[in-house]
């Protein structure tokens, strides 16, 4: 039966540590800053918090942020709104909440080889509409899928959800800085990726249940999820809670931001120092926290780039561009184009306007 104490499973075999596979399973790391406000429209999929990535195709009015509403123990969610516009799914639709893992996260698994080992998912899950609802799991070549149903009871109440499955023997699962396998939460994807072939691995893209809930299609309908773990074995352990700042650096391999003023709170920061290569070329180098997964691209806030500038010999210059070169993994060339320079002046780049920002991005 395992080892409790005060009610709470403790692990009796394997790791007693780092044992979550999921990042950012509460929700807190929000370097994108969606914070309280909804970010947009989510046809084509966006991330919110960190690692998380909604998507709800045919619906213009789906919104989703992090939200202050969660369980006890718990302080964040993140939340899925479908707004005043409902639609219905077709047959083609992707709609869903997902984590993509990395190999070299997962390779402990050894999922797709005979020594593939049993995991366990659990979460705790609050929506408007009750019903039946879809989680799989599908490698990255979309040539093995997992997919299981799970209940929401009561509406507007948190629940705890636990899903083990065993370990699948075949499959393209990856074990480098590639993508290995989702973990899916379904929203209402379309009949192309359902089956009613439930609870075993099989060899299809599918990734939904014919009986899920087709979310979307309520209007102003809500679903949050929070306190995600993905562990080895066949029974959840107590949500592991790692301190904030390892969070934000296992963060920091997929996403930096260099600068967001919307979550840093000021209109006028440093990014970083350099030269001027000739009188209006400027290059400097940003060094990242942690090594990110690949090299990284960069995502400045572009139709805003009067809010950067080089300040040089107690002058600030405003850019006419900014961009990236010669990214590698720790750290990233920079260049920015000024109306005013002086070849071999020093300097360095900093913000200036209150809704810029400067992200690296090296998603799965």
């Amino acid at each position: 039966e395992g080892v409790s104490i005060d009610g709470l499973q403790m692990p009796t075999a394997g790791a007693f540590s780092n044992r979550n596979l999921i990042i950012n399973g509460a929700q807190e790391v929000d370097q994108r800053g969606s914070g309280s406000t909804a970010i947009g429209t989510l046809t084509n999929g966006k991330y919110i918090t960190d690692r998380w990535m909604v998507r709800a195709e045919g619906n213009t009015t789906g919104q989703a942020s992090q939200s202050g509403n969660a369980p006890d123990d718990f302080l964040n969610s993140l939340l899925v709104e479908v707004g005043a516009t409902a639609v219905a799914r077709s047959a083609n639709t992707n709609r869903f909440v997902r984590q993509m893992i990395e190999g070299y996260v997962a390779r402990r698994l050894r999922w797709g080889t005979s020594a593939a080992k049993s995991a366990t998912i659990s979460f705790w899950v609050k929506s408007s509409l009750t019903g039946t609802y879809s989680f799989s799991f599908f490698s990255s070549s979309v040539n093995q899928h997992y997919v299981t149903n799970y209940t929401i009871n009561t509406a507007d109440t948190w629940e705890y959800k636990t899903i083990s499955v065993p370990g699948p023997t075949s499959g393209t699962f990856g074990t480098g800085n590639g993508l290995a396998f989702y973990c899916h939460w379904d929203l209402g994807t379309g009949s192309n990726y359902q089956t009613s072939t439930l609870n075993q691995w099989s060899s299809t893209d599918k990734r939904t249940s014919t009986t899920g809930v087709d979310f979307f299609n309520t209007a102003n309908a809500t679903f949050r999820i929070t306190g995600v773990q993905l562990e080895l074995g066949t029974r959840a352990t107590q949500f592991e809670y790692r301190p904030y700042g390892e969070e934000l650096a296992l963060c920091q391999r997929y996403f930096y931001s260099a600068y967001n003023a919307a979550v840093d709170g000021t209109a006028d920061a440093p990014l970083c120092t350099g030269l001027y290569y000739n009188t209006n070329r400027f290059f400097g180098v940003i060094h990242f926290p942690t090594t990110m997964r690949i090299r990284p691209t960069l995502n400045v806030s572009s139709g805003s780039i009067g809010e950067f500038a080089i300040f040089r010999n107690a002058t600030s210059n405003s850019l006419s561009s900014l961009t990236a070169g010669d990214e590698g993994p720790n750290s990233v060339e920079v260049s920015a184009v000024s109306a005013v320079g002086t070849k071999n002046w020093p300097g360095f780049l900093r913000a200036v306007g209150n809704t810029s920002y400067v992200f690296f991005e090296a998603e799965l």
